[in-house]
């Protein structure tokens, strides 16, 4: 590549692409932090193109399977369906292609148990790596940078970040190599963002703001800052009067599933977005799937089909997967105007608009309603602005005085992006592994490599550097005044007087106090390995029999092994088998009952689970084992060859969480029949037990 290449693929490269590209050609590892829209993908594009047409291998990593899906498709397209193979862990294609997608868990894994496979990798992409901040799975990413063969490039490609540099710092400390970062923080379409509120229109913050302090001093507020006497409400229908068919489409982002679904009908009873000849072309594609998808599919696509013939459609984790395909097949040839959906349509799928609209800014994320972050928000938000089509995006956010508390809302500013923060944590296989692969002191070098540790050491660092001003502040004046130079010099430290600054030197010490270092991460890994000592995993020697199996298990992995060595995967029958593989680390939404009766022999299981649960109390004062049998009657069912129509009898969960379940036990049921590989017989009938579940609805078309 030259210095003097301006065009890919036909499309004029923007500064940060060339400057991404230059380094690629350079050699070297690439952190590009750009706003969503602004062509990241392009370099990723690039590499793998390149690397591909000089012999070598890539991997491509993605933080959600979906996302993976999708590029498989996309780079099979561009380079043949031979070259490009994928990993997601329930899906096994080609895995000794060239070309490699895989999520980021599972090169997580080959750099632990078969580093050999990826030894002659040229580059690895990480996708979204600002994932290395999501609270269940950053650290991942983090084992994937600091596990990396040492000839191994990266491309890593993030929304905005403010700490992008203490990234890369951390990178090239634990990598010994430089890392380049592309930094670039114009948006290609720049976003107007708006409120609405029925009252007052759409408004900016400062005139909603006057307005709630207004009604909250006549009105008074709760504890919460809400105001307490009921208002009429600001709904979805009232923004749409107000936007619609101007600011078309529209990605509506609603952080509730039955939400959704109910918002869409109600905007597709007033609202019809589509001509004729649009509709003819959106009932020949329903057609065209409702063929390829007999049964559930096409009952499925049937009960969505007048809306989608008016131009609305509704998405999110809860749908068939068949009927999201087909949505977002839609969305794509700009036949679908008005789309509700959840934010999972926000993460690496490539769906711009002209519009995105929210219908509250808090959320539940498991365990509590919570205000929006401001990287959740712009995640999202950068969806709006189409390149080389509006010249500016439009984001509405509706306001209801019922429900609007001020400190539940996001300053809407790009500057007030959350730094990343590390969330390193070791799990029972990292310890399996490290003990396995690494000698004690190089396990405490590698506990001391994570971003945690390097954040504590720089925050460590900045502490002690004031904290030094703040005594050299106090020594210089016995009497704690200080002379007006060195006041000067010092800045605003040095302009405290006596008295603040003795209260600064406390709050330093006991900052620091608290900050520890790394010696969490070693405590932490020294009560896993003793309770994997006591549960006979480890023994003087190494790995016994059990940590082995373990070590390939990824998830729940303590529980899948101590199933495995009291026969239970030996013993029982196919249909038992996928029943169980469900249940585990099965984690039922609010409202699902748990069944009185189990198809399997749950007092087998249940012992297990006991007495994981009591070791993890003892040795780490918590456990997260999950066991739940909530569907395991539907996957029986369905194991043993029931419609997925007829499941509806064993449950009511979602059908698109069913079939995510279902193929997280037929990821369980590989991984176990990769650790138990020797053995033929076990190997026959897991594969029977997978050939049972995926199928139909549950298979996933690539």
């Amino acid at each position: 590549m030259h210095d003097t290449i301006a065009t890919y693929r036909g499309l004029t490269l923007d500064p940060f692409q060339r400057d991404a590209i230059r380094a690629i050609e350079a050699g070297q590892s690439v952190l590009v932090s750009a706003p969503t829209g602004t062509g990241k993908t392009l370099v990723a594009d690039y590499i793998i193109e390149k690397t591909f047409r000089e012999g070598r291998r890539v991997i491509y990593t993605a933080p959600i399977k979906a996302l993976s899906n999708q590029k498989f498709k996309e780079f099979k397209r561009l380079l043949g369906d031979e070259h490009v193979g994928i990993l997601t862990g329930d899906v096994v294609i080609q895995p000794e292609a060239p070309i490699l997608i895989m999520t980021t868990e599972i090169f997580r894994n080959l750099l632990h148990t078969d580093r050999e496979r990826v030894a002659d990798v040229a580059y690895v992409i990480f996708d979204e790596i600002h994932y290395i901040d999501d609270p269940h799975r950053g650290s991942v990413w983090e084992e994937s940078l600091i596990f990396m063969p040492p000839a191994m490039r990266f491309l890593g490609l993030s929304a905005t970040i403010p700490n992008v540099d203490e990234l890369a710092d951390w990178i090239e400390s634990v990598q010994g190599r430089p890392v380049v970062v592309v930094g670039h923080t114009e948006r290609a379409v720049p976003l107007k963002h708006h409120l609405f509120e029925r009252n007052l229109g759409v408004c900016d913050r400062d005139k909603l703001f006057k307005r709630y302090k207004r009604r909250a001093k006549r009105l008074g507020t709760t504890d919460a800052g809400r105001i307490r006497a009921k208002m009429d409400p600001t709904t979805h229908m009232d923004l749409l009067a107000e936007i619609v068919p101007e600011y078309l489409p529209i990605l509506f982002f609603t952080f509730s599933r039955r939400r959704c679904e109910s918002h869409a009908s109600e905007a597709a009873a007033v609202h019809d977005l589509l001509s004729a000849g649009e509709k003819a072309q959106v009932q020949a594609l329903l057609a065209e799937h409702a063929e390829r998808h007999p049964g559930t599919g096409a009952a499925r696509l049937a009960e969505i089909e007048p809306l989608l013939l008016r131009g609305v459609a509704y998405h999110h984790a809860g749908m068939l997967p068949l009927v999201k395909d087909l949505v977002e097949d839609l969305f794509e040839k700009r036949l679908i105007r008005l789309l509700y959906c959840t934010e999972t349509f926000a993460v690496g799928l490539n769906f711009p608009c002209r519009t995105v609209c929210f219908d509250a800014v808090t959320k539940w994320d498991g365990t509590t309603f919570r205000a929006l972050s401001n990287r959740e928000y712009f995640q999202m938000a950068g969806r709006a602005g189409r390149r080389g089509l509006d010249e500016i995006g439009y984001v509405y956010t509706v306001v209801d005085f019922n429900f609007f508390s001020p400190d539940e809302f996001p300053t809407m500013s790009e500057a007030d992006v959350e730094p990343l923060r590390s969330r390193f944590t070791l799990t029972y296989n990292t310890v399996l592994n490290l003990v396995a692969n690494y000698s004690p002191e190089e396990i405490r070098d590698v506990l001391d490599k994570n971003f945690a540790s390097y954040q504590t050491r720089r925050r460590t660092e900045r502490l002690q550097r004031e904290l030094e001003e703040v005594e050299v502040m106090l020594a210089a004046s016995p009497r704690g005044k200080g002379s007006r130079k060195s006041r000067k010099k010092q800045g605003g430290t040095g302009s405290m007087n006596p008295a603040k600054l003795k209260k600064r030197r406390i709050q330093l010490k006991r900052l620091l106090r608290e900050l520890g270092g790394t010696a969490a991460f070693h405590a932490e890994f020294d009560a896993k390995r003793s309770l994997l000592e006591a549960l006979d995993y480890i023994s003087d020697e190494g790995l016994t029999s059990r940590g082995l199996f373990a070590s390939r298990i990824y998830g729940s992995e303590l529980l899948v092994t101590e199933l495995f060595f009291r026969g239970v995967f030996h013993d029982w029958d196919a249909d038992e088998l996928n029943a169980l593989a469900v249940s585990i680390d099965y984690e039922p939404r609010k409202g699902e009952v748990r069944p009185r009766r189990v198809v399997f022999d749950i007092g087998t299981v249940m012992r297990a689970v006991n007495l994981l649960r009591k070791m993890e109390e003892l040795y780490l004062g918590y456990t997260l084992l999950e066991f739940n049998p909530h569907i395991a009657q539907a996957a029986y069912e369905w194991s043993r060859g029931a419609s997925f129509s007829a499941l509806a009898e064993y449950t009511d969960v979602d059908e698109g969480d069913l079939v995510y379940a279902m193929r997280r036990g037929i990821d369980i049921l590989r991984q176990v029949r990769s650790a138990a590989r020797e053995d033929a017989a076990l190997a026959a009938k897991l594969s029977e037990c997978i050939k049972r579940m995926d199928r139909d609805e549950v298979s996933i078309l690539l």
